[in-house]
């Protein structure tokens, strides 16, 4: 490793494309090994924002990250989903020792945020996905102090649990305009809940952008969000993106085409009960008649209820994000 050189690019790498190109196969190569449902990595490109590649005693890169800042202003969505502040890396890591390279990689990456005149105070954050099944990576993320939060997990399929009733007296139907009230309650539950986990912050604005958010959705047909009654009184919902509302998504498995689930809440008082099962059985014979290949979703990990939920509804890590607050506590 300390034979490793660090630089950090703005230039155009066509004239270095070939060596970039092996960087990109070898990275495939080794991702494709270990999950298949992984994506071809993508070029790493210096047009669009800063560059930081590693390279060998050779001259050869054997590490790349393209360096991405976001700032969130006050009122913003973005600041009920994070800190204000949030540094990106998109890592591609190949070589011999992909390990080697990646420790390099973040201790260089640790070097050009201490040198950021701003951004990198108390709330701000360092953060990167790794693919989840790459174990070589998880010893260097830990040792420069990164720590696992979300997961994107993801479905194939027909898999997981056989279809699934609901309790006697519970219903389950599409979501329409008149319940945009009941799915945006709903949704302020999970909102509240998922705080205790560090990744969402409820804003004075939230609940407003929740439902204008909501009252587009609901305005669609199908809204493709599925909505569990009890007596009339909602106890339960999932809401699917299918593959052109999920475009974002597509980039990140190899197969297609690709949904999301971005939302599955039960309430609080109604869980164990069989809803959550009821709901997603339903959401999956949708998407399976739909000819959906694969469906992603996310949770956090420190979520105890999440994590056991999704594995049996046929769901498995995909991607795994990790960060540590704030940024320049990375080491």
């Amino acid at each position: 490793m300390s034979g490793y050189v660090a630089r950090v690019r703005h230039d155009d790498l066509s004239s270095r494309s070939a060596e970039f190109d092996l960087l990109v196969s070898s990275a495939a190569q080794r991702w494709h090994k270990v999950d298949p449902l992984l994506p071809v990595p993508a070029h790493p490109r210096a047009s669009t924002y800063p560059l930081l590649t590693v390279s060998d005693g050779a001259g050869r890169p054997v590490a790349a990250g393209t360096m991405r800042y976001s700032w969130y202003q006050p009122g913003e969505p973005g600041r009920t989903w994070g800190v204000p502040d949030q540094h990106w890396l998109t890592p591609i890591v190949g070589g011999p020792d992909p390990g080697a390279a990646l420790d390099s990689l973040l201790t260089h990456w640790r070097d050009q945020l201490e040198a950021l005149p701003t951004g990198t105070g108390s709330e701000s954050a360092a953060v990167l996905t790794w693919p989840s099944r790459d174990v070589c990576g998880v010893l260097p993320l830990q040792r420069h102090g990164l720590q696992p939060y979300g997961v994107l997990a993801v479905r194939g399929f027909r898999r997981g649990v056989p279809p699934s009733l609901p309790p006697r007296d519970v219903t389950i139907r599409l979501a329409g305009s008149g319940d945009v009230a009941q799915v945006v309650g709903l949704l302020m539950e999970e909102h509240r809940y998922e705080e205790a986990f560090g990744g969402v912050f409820i804003q004075a604005e939230t609940a407003e952008q929740t439902r204008r958010v909501v009252a587009r959705a609901l305005s669609r047909s199908p809204s493709w969000i599925w909505l569990a009654e009890r007596g009339g009184r909602p106890v339960g919902l999932v809401w699917a993106s299918p593959p052109e509302r999920a475009h974002w998504a597509a980039p990140l498995v190899s197969a297609s085409p690709t949904a999301h689930i971005g939302y599955g809440v039960v309430a609080e008082e109604e869980r164990g009960q069989g809803i959550g099962t009821a709901l997603v059985s339903q959401v999956h014979q949708a998407l399976d008649s739909y000819g959906i290949a694969v469906t992603l979703l996310n949770y956090a990990m420190m979520n105890p209820l999440s994590g056991p939920f999704w594995n049996r509804m046929g769901y498995r890590p995909l991607w795994t994000t990790w960060e540590i607050r704030p940024a320049l506590a990375l080491r």
